[in-house]
């Protein structure tokens, strides 16, 4: 699945000009990817919380205008931002499948969408997002409860914070593959370099699909990188897969020359390895200035209740503050 005009808009603040939309849609879609996600990075009613130059009925005609008419797109959807009404005015406006995206730790969330999106004749999707705060056996036992529970077309276990080794990827991917009737799927981040290596170690024990975006455009350290997947599946099944020149060609000439917004390597990397989401890196590097706090020590600190419940600002403050005060 090409993502990158949706977790890419992450990394041009949401803001995308037509011109390179029509390119990514005509280039995926020609060069051969089957299923194309599109809109605000957050999802639909994403401008809620972030502006963006294109509304959620824009990019649903840009879709419509731009793909060929038996293309499988869709939009991501999280409950708590999109609701049943909206799922119902996309269906209406063209949308052909939904990504429910909902924290593993709270993955009941996720089931009345579910339910509402298949009523409107939706392929569905419900991405665990934050998959890495639970172990193989723990994801797996959610995922069983969620096929259980709903009628699903696909389950994505998401490195929301690009931890996952790939061997770690192989396991999760291997035993839910054993344990579930239902499609599988794969969306990572590149915050080690691993993306692409997971991505690899999914679809070679179980996976279905998985995320890509072109030059890995995508939140904080991006996805991994369509053109790149596109000549590794080359290479090892021995056969043309997609377009790989296309892609790469697109990819070095549109994408890969947006102005895009600058990150911060060393909070890349340590919130890969202390299990963080990148939402928390403004509030933990201002935390960290404010106290005049260690960085890897405040991230230390903020990880265990991190994995418990989403943290506020506040909450990230005074975990600096009592680091302080311990001192």
């Amino acid at each position: 699945m090409d993502c990158t005009l949706r977790d890419g808009s992450y990394s041009v603040n949401f803001q995308f000009d037509t011109e390179t939309v029509e390119t990514v849609l005509s280039t995926v879609t020609a060069a051969g990817i089957e299923w194309v996600e599109v809109g605000h990075g957050l999802g639909i009613n994403g401008r809620k919380i972030s502006e963006t130059n294109i509304s959620d009925e824009e990019w649903c005609e840009l879709a419509t205008r731009f793909l060929p008419a038996d293309c499988r797109w869709g939009m991501f959807v999280q409950p708590g931002l999109a609701s049943l009404d909206d799922l119902a005015r996309m269906a209406d406006a063209g949308m052909k499948f939904a990504r429910i995206g909902v924290d593993i730790t709270s993955y009941e969330q996720a089931y009345t969408h579910v339910d509402r999106a298949k009523e409107l004749g939706l392929t569905v999707f419900v991405n665990l997002m934050k998959s890495h705060v639970r172990g193989v056996d723990a994801a797996v036992r959610t995922a069983v409860d969620i096929e259980a529970s709903c009628d699903l077309d696909c389950l994505y276990f998401v490195d929301s914070v690009g931890q996952f080794l790939p061997d770690h990827t192989a396991r999760l991917f291997g035993e839910a593959a054993r344990r579930l009737k239902t499609p599988i799927g794969f969306h990572g981040h590149n915050n080690l370099g691993l993306a692409n290596a997971n991505s690899l170690a999914a679809t070679n024990n179980g996976a279905s699909i998985v995320d890509c975006t072109l030059a890995g455009l995508g939140r904080d350290a991006g996805n991994a990188v369509l053109e790149e997947m596109a000549a590794v599946l080359e290479l090892q099944e021995g056969k043309r897969l997609y377009h790989t020149d296309m892609l790469a060609h697109t990819s070095e000439y549109c994408v890969s020359r947006l102005e895009t917004l600058g990150t911060d390597r060393e909070l890349q990397v340590l919130g890969a390895l202390y299990g963080l989401h990148s939402k928390y890196f403004p509030a933990l590097a201002d935390a960290a200035t404010k106290h005049a706090v260690d960085r890897t020590t405040l991230m230390e600190a903020v990880k265990p209740q991190a994995y418990q419940k989403d943290l506020s600002r506040r909450d990230i403050d005074a975990i600096a503050a009592s680091l302080l005060e311990a001192e």
